[in-house]
């Protein structure tokens, strides 16, 4: 994946930054916003799918499900230093309170991947989730 048109960051908030991202459906946005979160961190394209690791994440429900999905791939990173490259959505309640994602990704390295933004967390702060015509935008704030 080397064209990263779905999504764009958000830079214009006082010590914050955030990404708008797009999606056909809800498990395209999901992925999307990993992809936009670990790509606002380091060099996406960069990453190999070399190893598989399944998550799953409970909320309260969309909008938070966002944040808490951005959340569990922070601490993935910050733990673990695994970075995905793919996600496929396994299942995904209808009303967002869990979903179990498959991720493909590899261990972090700095000298390969790069590094941008720390983000601390992703926040509830202006978190947003709208149906537009025949997609879906969700909007997520970073702490960073």
């Amino acid at each position: 994946m080397t064209q990263l048109n779905f999504y764009e960051p958000i830079y214009d908030i006082t010590a914050d930054a955030g990404v708008r991202v797009k999606g056909k459906d809800l498990k395209q946005v999901l992925c999307n916003l990993i992809f936009a979160t670990i790509n606002e961190m380091v060099e996406l394209p960069k990453i190999e799918p070399k190893q598989e690791l399944t998550i799953k994440v409970s909320s309260i429900g969309f909008p938070y499900l966002l944040a808490d999905v951005v959340n569990k791939i922070l601490y993935l990173f910050e733990v673990k230093k695994f970075i995905p490259a793919q996600c496929e959505v396994l299942e995904l309640s209808p009303e967002g309170t869990t979903v179990t994602i498959l991720l493909k990704g590899e261990k972090y390295n700095p000298q390969k991947h790069g590094k941008k933004l720390l983000i601390k967390a992703a926040t509830y702060h202006k978190l947003s989730l709208k149906k537009k015509d025949e997609f879906f935008e969700a909007e997520v704030i970073f702490d960073i």
